[in-house]
């Protein structure tokens, strides 16, 4: 996560949570990270309350072109740092989707599975990938329309927008995900290696 003046952390309480299964979308494409989205299962079930919640999912399209959004996440502050043990967050502004097919095109970016943001000298990094793109709904509750997935570059700059997998695109393949355990994998097989098993959240 980067932000030249203004980055905040949120380290207060925080809790480590055990994941113990796994869910990769069948059709994620390794060379343009069209589909860059997987649901774990915890160990053991979250303690909700005053300052733990989950958070709003749209289950069709939201309007948030233009619009601000907050990001965060554990990544570093630049492209060879190194990542964090505690949570930071930053603002952006999510871009038109011609504006980042103009960008990212060429790398197979695509306009109805992702978006992309950007806001000067801010933004994910490396390490950040897989946390949250949020904007607020009209109650004023944060709802989730991206997932970190990559971006081009170095981190920082006046212009170097992020590509986001665009979560609105997603609520069937979510809701069958939370519905059934089908196509999970456990985490430590040879198919999920590449996933670390513990994460954190802010209690």
């Amino acid at each position: 996560m980067f932000d030249e003046g203004s980055l905040r952390c949120l380290r207060r309480n925080a809790k480590s949570v055990v994941a113990s299964k796994m869910l990769i979308h069948k059709d994620y494409v390794e060379t343009t990270d069209v589909n860059d989205i997987a649901l774990l299962e915890v160990k053991n079930p979250f303690s909700f309350g005053k300052e733990v919640a989950p958070i709003c999912i749209p289950m069709g399209p939201v309007p948030f072109v233009n619009k601000d959004a907050v990001v965060a996440g554990w990544g570093s502050l630049y492209i060879d740092g190194d990542t964090v043990d505690f949570l930071r967050q930053t603002s952006v502004t999510i871009l038109p989707d011609k504006v980042c097919t103009t960008l990212f095109g060429k790398y197979g970016f695509s306009e109805t599975r992702q978006c992309c943001a950007n806001k000067r000298s801010k933004g994910a990094c490396k390490g950040d990938s897989g946390g949250p793109l949020m904007v607020r709904n009209k109650a004023g509750r944060f709802q989730q329309v991206g997932i970190v997935s990559y971006l081009m570059g170095t981190c920082g700059g006046d212009y170097n927008p992020q590509v986001y997998t665009r979560v609105t695109s997603y609520s069937d393949w979510l809701t069958r995900g939370v519905s059934s355990s089908n196509g999970y994998t456990y985490i430590g097989s040879p198919k999920a290696d590449m996933l670390e098993t513990t994460f954190s959240f802010i209690a």
